[in-house]
């Protein structure tokens, strides 16, 4: 069996807001509730139809710890995920490398009232989003989903659910992300455009168990880390 831990790329919140303004209280509630979380194991299945990557029920388990520590592990065959687009980890503390968070206003997403905002990229970043929106449950305090436009997979838009696990933590359950017409590689003829989805399902959660760091060290014959195309 091999194992891989992919990177995942920073896309969703930043707690920095623009310079000079004051502080959000809906991203505050954002970060008290996932900042309950300090590490988690869960079961979790890839569905991906993309130009560059399709796989059909892949199973991985996803180990987590705070700070910014994942590992993706097969639990048969291999186990990679796209560099941009799905998430795991905490997602407020993955972007506060990249983004900062600009409020835009009350905004709407399949219906839930939510609030908008825009991710601007720091100046000393690779942002893997030229631009994208930010969309959060005014209830609820947690992502409903983002747009954006990547510099690796075009118009890309990803939509979260969320439960409560064990009555007490706001952990994803789904992520689909979605995208269309990617940037052309090298010598490509076809010129149709092109669209791909992917699919993370998300069960079996265990929360704060006290996961070692010695789960997070790789082994030396692990393989690398795969990068998006």
């Amino acid at each position: 069996m091999r194992s891989v831990r992919s990177p995942i790329a920073a896309l969703l919140l930043s707690v920095l807001l623009a310079s000079g303004a004051s502080p959000d209280a809906l991203v505050d509630r954002l970060r008290a509730q996932l900042s309950q979380v300090k590490d988690y194991t869960c079961d979790v299945t890839l569905n991906a139809l993309l130009p560059s990557f399709t796989v059909r029920d892949m199973r991985m388990r996803v180990y987590y710890k705070r700070p910014n520590r994942v590992r993706v592990e097969a639990k048969e065959g291999f186990a990679m995920l796209p560099e941009e687009g799905l998430y795991m980890g905490d997602p407020v503390e993955e972007a506060l490398r990249t983004y900062n968070l600009v409020r835009l206003g009350d905004a709407k997403w399949q219906g839930r009232a939510a609030v908008k905002y825009a991710l601007r990229p720091k100046a000393d970043s690779a942002a893997p989003l030229a631009s994208a929106r930010i969309y959060l449950d005014k209830a609820r305090a947690l992502p409903l989903g983002f747009t954006g436009t990547s510099r690796s997979f075009g118009e890309v838009t990803t939509e979260f659910t969320y439960s409560r696990i064990n009555n007490k933590y706001w952990l994803p359950t789904k992520t689909v992300f979605r995208m269309k017409n990617p940037p052309r590689v090298g010598g490509e003829r076809d010129k149709s455009p092109r669209s791909g989805s992917a699919t993370l399902t998300m069960t079996n959660y265990r929360v704060n168990t006290g996961l070692p760091d010695s789960i997070f060290k790789r082994p030396a014959n692990s393989a690398k880390r795969e990068k998006g195309k």
